[in-house]
């Protein structure tokens, strides 16, 4: 089964929960996702199956959209809601516009600390497993981009515990998307807290929502940090939605659920295909959606074989009359199935694979 699903991952499953959760789904062994999403985060988390598992690199390279939810006054150790407050902060004398302009100066080329409860690794440990133990090492800041960043709710000040009083944009995400329940005994592959407990209820907060398109690597609980103490009173990320991975959105996610149930309903008429199955109902994807940006080009029938053993090609196995070569194309056999990307080089006049996808199986 070779394409691509996008997954939306709810609250409390890790990635690799995902993967292991679709391998039952699917019966397909070889699957990879393209970047982790916090175990309490929820979103697009489009996942590569079969021979397409070659591309999970290439899509993690790509942009990322999230709605996230920040709370001011409050540190704590994760720099989201599921740690321990480290700190509380006065709000009384933060206004809209020192928020406003803090928000605002966080788009463009930004330096990060990566947090401590975070999968980077060290040494071939994650940082987040040094962290449960008690350990806390020197982090070097990185380069991230961040193309745009926006608020996208009133800016409201509550009590902690008055999750009610506030609320996103009706046309955001957050709020088509509401927040889902602490999820069943099990799913959580570590600790589970949660600031928003009895004792800490009356704390003075400022909640705001915001969307943030960004690069790779960049950790959106360290914007939301970042921003508290640029402001003066900390801050930490409450909630976190992530809305589009590369081309892929949320609105055209797909839920574990949903899948499950397709396929448990195509099991009662044996000998069905699974992969063709998920096709016919939009949620297997062809590879080439990823890579769009690429004119295509088509092998001639008689070419096929050359193409699907990975040979280099020349101009004259394609049936496109092509005067100016491109840098990379997408590369389809004769029946318009999408095999793989090529990159022209001038020197030798030809066209050599920079990734292929072909199953083995073919």
């Amino acid at each position: 089964m070779d394409g691509i699903i996008n997954v939306y991952k709810e609250k409390g499953y890790t990635s690799h929960d995902v993967v292991a959760r679709l391998r039952g789904i699917t019966k397909e062994k070889h699957i990879g996702h393209t970047g982790t999403l916090d175990p309490a985060a929820a979103g697009v988390l489009p996942m590569c199956l079969g021979a397409v598992t070659k591309a999970c690199e290439l899509l993690t390279d790509k942009g990322k959209e999230y709605e996230t939810v920040l709370l001011l006054g409050i540190e704590t150790n994760t720099e989201d809601a599921t740690g321990e407050i480290v700190a509380t902060g006065d709000i009384s004398a933060i206004t809209d516009e020192m928020i406003l302009d803090a928000v605002k100066s966080f788009e463009g080329d930004i330096s990060q600390v990566p947090p401590m409860f975070s999968a980077t690794r060290i040494n071939g440990q994650r940082y987040y497993d040094l962290a449960r133990k008690g350990v806390e090492i020197e982090r070097e800041a990185k380069q991230v981009h961040v193309s745009n960043i926006e608020v996208i709710s009133d800016i409201t000040r509550c009590l902690l515990s008055q999750k009610d009083a506030f609320a996103p944009y009706p046309d955001t995400m957050l709020s088509r998307f509401v927040e889902e329940p602490d999820p069943e005994e099990g799913r959580w592959h570590w600790e589970n807290n949660d600031i928003r407990k009895d004792e800490n209820k009356d704390i003075p907060v400022i909640r705001v929502a915001l969307r943030i398109a960004c690069e790779k690597g960049t950790y959106i609980r360290t914007i939301c940090a970042d921003i508290g103490k640029k402001i003066g009173c900390g801050g930490c990320m409450e909630r976190l939605l992530r809305t589009r991975s590369g081309e892929f959105t949320i609105e055209e996610s797909h839920s574990l659920a949903e899948m499950e149930e397709i396929v448990k309903n195509m099991d009662e008429t044996s000998g069905s295909d699974i992969g063709a199955l998920l096709k016919k109902n939009n949620i297997l994807i062809s590879a080439d959606r990823c890579f769009m940006e690429y004119p295509p080009l088509h092998a001639k029938d008689k070419y096929d074989s050359v193409l699907n053993n990975g040979n280099l090609l020349r101009m004259r196995h394609f049936k496109e009359y092509i005067e100016v070569p491109d840098a990379i194309n997408r590369v389809y056999d004769s029946k318009n199935e999408f095999k793989a990307l090529y990159e022209w080089v001038e020197e030798r006049k030809l066209y050599r694979p920079v990734k292929v996808f072909i199953s083995t199986k073919e």
